[in-house]
């Protein structure tokens, strides 16, 4: 019975961890538990079950974190969440008085915050006013503020 308790805890552990990295990536919740369901079963083995256990799930455990961080590191997992194209344009080379509110484009990168956009045919660096926008999405300029042109998705 304590190795099948042990064997849902390091099953649950696992998929949290998962889900952290597939779904929301960074120190999340599910993250943290993950943690501490991992901890909490090799503590749960040693305690329950005896110093065998407790090192064989010692050592499982380290094995899937292991692979877990090198599957983070290594696998195609971050590629939802990072941009992969090079900004080279700034909107300080451009002059923002050819810009104006509602002007309407398409988002050339992915806006994770900051990104480049096409905007009556010029190529600037743009910030979302309210989240990510996908790569080819059209956009309009909310608000010019200083040297910044920040836009919203129009879908």
């Amino acid at each position: 019975m304590e190795f099948g308790i042990t064997a849902l805890i390091v099953l649950l552990a696992t998929v949290l961890l998962v889900v952290e990295i597939l779904f929301i990536p960074g120190v999340g919740v599910s993250g943290i538990a993950g943690v501490i369901a991992m901890v909490g079963a090799v503590v749960y083995a040693f305690f329950a079950i005896g110093n065998l256990a407790g090192w064989v799930t010692l050592i499982l455990v380290g094995m899937i974190c292991i692979s877990l961080f090198l599957w983070a590191l290594y696998g195609k997992s971050l590629d939802n969440v990072a941009l992969k194209k090079n900004i080279d344009s700034k909107v300080l080379d451009v002059d923002m008085n050819r810009f104006s509110v509602g002007d309407r484009g398409i988002a050339r990168t992915r806006l994770a915050l900051i990104g480049e956009a096409e905007i009556n045919g010029i190529i600037v660096e743009v910030k979302s006013e309210a989240g990510f926008i996908k790569e080819g999405q059209a956009i309009e300029i909310a608000r010019i503020s200083g040297d910044s042109l920040f836009v919203k998705s129009l879908n």
